[in-house]
């Protein structure tokens, strides 16, 4: 029987921020991207701490560039479950090493703020630390474009240079089945 590709979007539909895309391939399972919602603080916030799908049941995840809508939320995936790698161009993982700990020094600020003029409601906290950011950062495994390489079993991607930032790519998968 023939393996079907599946497509799930969990985020970046009939929206801009937030890409989040869950890809299966026979028992194979990874995420493309992981990034912020970025909104309304309540609906942000709502939208950032939930996972439609359970983090550790995932293999890997592959990322298109350092952008927080689409690497800001990895810090919350890793401290919810997943463990595996995740792969990243070699500009993506620099910048990343820059702007995600800085992503969560500035939550940490603003839950600060938040919580000192709260009246009557419970306390906020922030959604990741600096240490969820350092455990992300240890499962960063880099890719050089042109370069193809496994994600997991069965399916092969390579990165293209997009021009749109620094390290940012365009991915083509390839999916085997059978030899």
């Amino acid at each position: 029987m023939a393996q079907t590709l599946k497509i799930a979007f969990h985020g970046a539909a009939r929206t801009v921020t937030g890409s989040r895309h869950l890809m299966t391939w026979g028992e194979s399972r990874w995420l493309y991207d992981c990034g912020l919602y970025q909104g309304h603080r309540d609906e942000a916030d709502a939208i950032n701490r939930t996972f439609r799908f359970d983090p550790a049941s995932l293999d890997a995840v592959v990322v298109s560039h350092a952008h927080l809508d689409h690497t800001g939320n990895l810090p919350t995936l890793v401290s919810k479950g997943f463990a595996g790698p995740i792969h990243v161009t070699a500009p993506t993982a620099s910048l990343s090493r820059v702007m995600l700990p800085d992503s969560a020094y500035l939550m940490q600020r603003d839950v600060e703020h938040v919580n000192k003029h709260r009246r009557n409601r419970p306390a906020r906290a922030p959604l990741y630390s600096v240490a969820d950011v350092a455990a992300t950062l240890e499962r960063f495994q880099t890719h050089a474009y042109a370069a193809p390489f496994a994600p997991t079993p069965g399916v092969t991607t390579t990165y293209h240079d997009a021009g749109h930032i620094l390290g940012s790519a365009m991915n083509t998968f390839e999916f085997s089945e059978n030899g």
